[in-house]
């Protein structure tokens, strides 16, 4: 298996197309689901599979693998899913459903629904990029710790106290919020 990877390898370097569909082939369908993982939206995750095929082929002269040629696919999905990711940060999420907000009270002490999403915006924002990864994967991919564990390489543990971090500032942050964020379900203890 080693040296059939590494002849497949070698005449990809050669610019061998039948090398890449070869490849390609073989490691599409698995590498799209394991993007899946990360970002349950099917467009995105197709997206990043093929980018990560298309920077196969563009770079495949220079192509330096250490590891076997499925770890480099499999790690070069992460990275790019782990990037969408950070990138989404940047950008408002829907952290509320459309369902949950209905429940909000209506209260003039309370903010509207789109002050309360601003808020919980900035208060999400204002958390360290690891413990907001690991809050998203957990929160709205539904991820178990086990599986951001077994995603991002780090230990059960690891993931239980950046989500307790991340509960913690964001308890801070939501202050009288908080409550009844907690009984519309968007965060659950």
């Amino acid at each position: 298996m080693k040296d059939s990877q590494e002849k497949l390898l070698q005449q990809l370097r050669r610019g061998n197309a039948q090398a890449f569909e070869a490849i390609f082939r073989a490691y599409y369908q698995p590498l799209y689901y394991y993007a899946f993982r990360f970002i349950p939206n099917s467009e995105v995750a197709e997206d990043l599979t093929q980018e990560v095929f298309l920077t196969l082929w563009e770079k495949k002269e220079k192509l330096l693998i250490s590891t076997s040629l499925k770890a480099y696919l499999y790690a070069s999905v992460k990275n790019r899913a782990i990037n969408y990711l950070k990138q989404q940060y940047r950008q408002p999420i829907d952290l509320l459903s459309s369902e949950q907000l209905i429940f909000l009270p209506n209260n003039p002490e309370f903010p509207d629904q789109q002050e309360l999403f601003e808020f919980i915006q900035k208060a999400v924002k204002t958390l360290p990029e690891k413990c907001r990864i690991i809050f998203h994967l957990s929160r709205n991919n539904g991820l178990t710790y086990n599986e951001i564990a077994e995603e991002l390489g780090i230990t059960k543990e690891t993931v239980k106290t950046q989500i307790k971090i991340a509960l913690q500032k964001l308890r801070e942050m939501l202050g009288k919020y908080w409550d009844t964020l907690v009984l519309v379900g968007w965060v659950m203890l």
